[in-house]
């Protein structure tokens, strides 16, 4: 720990359980502490257990700089340069979080009912790559409304989900430990801090909302079921979350067990990391090897590989994001159920909450891949059809929305919770540039909601290169509609937006359900009736006369519901057949593959 204190404004010097510390004065009239440890790094003998207290330091910790990100595929969500990315970074000592708040000098620092709001922002990335550092947008909140709020590190990946049994044959591993569920309990951990620690900082302890996109709508949302989380916040906001988690047998299983397992479930993929190691030619001989030995060699066999050697077991997708299991429904850290049955019968942390999504989720994911564009200069993405692409991403959207916002919305009415408020985003107004066109490349994609939350106007947080002067003035709009929403709603658990109401969502016949957000050149903000469930999604692909010729619909078929592992479940080959037959259509399913799952 630093003692020194060049360069840091002595008016941020705080208390705090673990000792003090001392933070930055910032443009806006912000004081902001980067990297402070909540948690004892999780190295070594660490790696796969649950975080421990953080050890209490002597003198006074400089929190000037944003603290390690968790190892990761580095990309777009990591910050690093261009030249950097696809490479493996990051550090496993990751376990820290960054305050913003207004600045009060030592002695005025709010006490009492004076106490200002906390918002804790937890960050996407699939659950598999991203850092706190790529949200200093989130000081916004601390100028513009005197809020303190909070960005954190969670472990990521195979690092933060991985239920191997081996791992914790040891008669001192918790049942927590035994989850899996590292990542989580990551959260929860940066969550009790934030119980302990942050009315040093002028904020209320007792009004604390939670905030997150993609993956990080998915943490708020594990959050809100975890009966470890009651009390740790009182409001919660799910931005375009994933609603997915695994049984246990799916995350550790093999895949040919009788109760399979993912492919890349804690077995299979100990079985890679064999092979990859030299300790066997393949995964049938690696699995059989393994059988025989003591859970203690694996655990060490495991626990010895540096990060970038398990992280390196499997295949980036867009921006680095791996596909592996994530949240474990194990019975402790998580229900057993599936969210939608947990906010549906089961007891959960019933706080108000906001959920929704982008009108054009998947074209994030979709729109620089090769089955829809070619690369111009190779870098540039050109569509190849843009009809089809435009039809195809309506429904990969549709489906999101469907199974990721009204599902967990309506299980949450159908279970006697009536604080709850939807939105769709529908800001598409990215420059129409001749022939490259990122109005329809991207429309209102995934994450694009996150500047206007953030009320970045400026352009910190525009990840797509789409702010122009031209569309400035409705961003401006926007922000300040959505940053009032979210303040508001992190003040009083009723989101306000001026000038709109903004009713909690209904399952009523006939009744709108839903808060469009968008500028009034497309109709402006209003609300809707938008709601959907699966089944009317594939009932609407059935008979769309867009998606003509029927390969068109076969294609998107089978590529929402035999190829898309967040939809599984919802379709299969066999329906495709089904399908190829009632539209004529004679194109295997497997032409249709995607050659990256994200």
């Amino acid at each position: 720990m630093k003692n020194a204190l060049q360069g840091v404004d002595l008016a941020s010097r705080r208390r705090i359980a673990s000792g003090q510390l001392v933070g930055t004065r910032e443009a806006g009239g912000v004081h902001a502490w980067r990297g402070i440890p909540y948690a004892t790094p999780p190295t070594g003998p660490l790696r796969w257990r649950a975080p421990r207290p953080v050890a209490p330091w002597s003198g006074v910790l400089e929190a000037r700089a944003h603290g390690s990100m968790a190892p990761q595929y580095a990309d777009l969500l990591a910050g690093v340069p261009a030249k950097e990315r696809g490479k493996i970074a990051g550090d496993e000592d990751c376990l820290t979080l960054n305050i913003f708040a207004p600045v009060f000098e030592s002695e005025s620092i709010p006490s009492g009912a004076q106490r200002r709001p906390v918002m804790v922002w937890i960050h996407g990335g699939g659950n598999s790559v991203g850092t706190s550092a790529t949200y200093d947008a989130a000081r916004n909140y601390a100028i513009h409304d005197g809020m303190v709020v909070v960005t954190v590190n969670y472990r990521l990946g195979v690092l933060g989900w991985f239920a191997h049994p081996a791992l914790h044959e040891a008669g001192d591993a918790t049942p927590e430990e035994r989850s899996g569920n590292f990542g989580t309990l990551d959260l929860i951990a940066s969550l009790r801090w934030v119980q302990d620690n942050i009315a040093a900082f002028g904020g209320d302890p007792g009004c604390v909302t939670i905030f997150g996109e993609s993956a990080g709508g998915q943490n708020v949302l594990t959050l809100l079921a975890s009966p470890l989380a009651q009390g740790l916040f009182h409001r919660a906001i799910a931005q375009s979350p994933v609603a997915e988690t695994f049984s246990v047998d799916r995350a550790v299983n093999w895949t040919d067990d009788a109760n399979p397992g993912h492919p890349d479930s804690a077995f299979e993929v100990t079985a890679r990391l064999w092979v990859a190691e030299g300790r066997a030619p393949d995964r049938e001989s690696a699995k059989k090897q393994l059988a025989t030995l003591p859970a203690a060699d694996i655990g060490a066999f495991l626990r010895a590989l540096s990060p970038a050697r398990l992280i390196g077991t499997f295949t980036p997708g867009s921006v680095g994001i791996y596909r592996a299991p994530g949240p474990v429904r194990d019975g402790v850290v998580l229900p057993r159920e599936p969210l939608a049955g947990v906010f549906a019968y089961g007891p959960w942390n019933r706080v108000p909450v906001i959920l929704g999504s982008n009108r054009d989720e998947f074209k994030t994911f979709s729109a620089d891949k090769p089955e829809h564009s070619r690369l111009l200069l190779g870098k540039l993405p050109v569509l190849r059809d843009r009809r089809a692409y435009q039809v195809e991403m309506k429904y990969m959207s549709l489906a999101w929305k469907a199974l990721f916002v009204d599902a967990p919305a309506d299980a949450m009415l159908a279970g006697g919770h009536k604080e709850v408020w939807t939105y769709r985003f529908d800001w598409d107004e990215a420059p129409a540039v001749p022939f490259v066109r990122p109005d329809l490349l991207l429309g209102a994609a995934h994450a694009m909601e996150m500047a206007f939350v953030f009320r970045d106007t400026a352009g910190e947080l525009d990840i797509f290169g789409v702010n122009t002067p031209f569309n400035l003035r409705g961003r401006r709009v926007l922000a300040q509609a959505m940053g009032d929403a979210w303040t508001s709603f992190a003040r009083t658990g009723v989101p306000a937006v001026p000038d709109h109401e903004w009713p909690p969502r209904t399952t009523e016949e006939g009744r709108p359900d839903c808060l469009l957000f968008d500028t009034a050149r497309d109709g402006g903000i209003r609300m809707a009736r938008l709601s959907a469930e699966m089944g009317a999604v594939k009932q609407a692909l059935r008979t769309d006369s867009q998606a003509e010729p029927a390969s068109l619909r076969c294609q998107i078929y089978a590529r929402l519901f035999v190829w898309n592992p967040l939809f599984a479940g919802h379709g299969n080959a066999r329906e495709y057949e089904l399908w190829c037959r009632e539209f004529g259509c004679a194109v295997p399913a497997a032409r249709f593959r995607p050659l990256l799952e994200v």
